[in-house]
């Protein structure tokens, strides 16, 4: 299963966690990715569990992500997309609710078969805690070749 497409990765500039959010859904949702109420349940789930992820234990000069996903009953596909951000935008840590981190990444999942969810979770920090992913990742600037670099999440 091919978790990464070409045409799912994107350069944004949002000031803030909901405006990605209701942007990115209503993207989503016009190309047939999720269905009615998916923002709802995202920005539900993400308020009560939050999935920014702290990469200063990997390295002090990576950039944090945030993996934001919800129920697969929302999700008509099984996708990850991922978003370069322009500007950091503040997310809550996952392991720390109460602390904010800036995030420079969205590891977006879309999740039509919720049995995969761990399984695709697994994967995105194996990626992102791996030191040459995130580096390479970090200097990747082209949509092409941020492609390249997360491609490896297909593998």
């Amino acid at each position: 299963m091919n978790l990464i497409e070409k045409d799912l990765i994107f350069k944004e500039d949002f000031v803030s966690l909901d405006q990605a959010f209701k942007c990115l859904s209503k993207r989503f949702l016009e190309r047939g990715l999720v269905k009615q109420g998916y923002l709802e349940a995202l920005m539900e789930r993400e308020k009560n569990y939050p999935t920014g992820i702290d990469l200063t234990a990997v390295s002090q000069e990576f950039p944090n992500i945030a993996i934001p996903h919800t129920e697969s009953m929302y999700c008509n596909v099984t996708k990850v997309i991922v978003i370069k951000l322009e500007r950091d935008i503040v997310s809550k840590d996952m392991m720390n609710p109460d602390k904010d981190l800036n995030v420079k990444y969205l590891f977006m999942i879309l999740n039509k078969d919720g049995g995969e969810q761990s399984n695709i979770l697994a994967k995105i920090m194996e990626f992102a805690t791996n030191k040459e992913n995130i580096s390479m990742l970090a200097a990747s600037d082209s949509l092409d070749s941020i492609y390249d670099v997360v491609n490896k999440l297909n593998a």
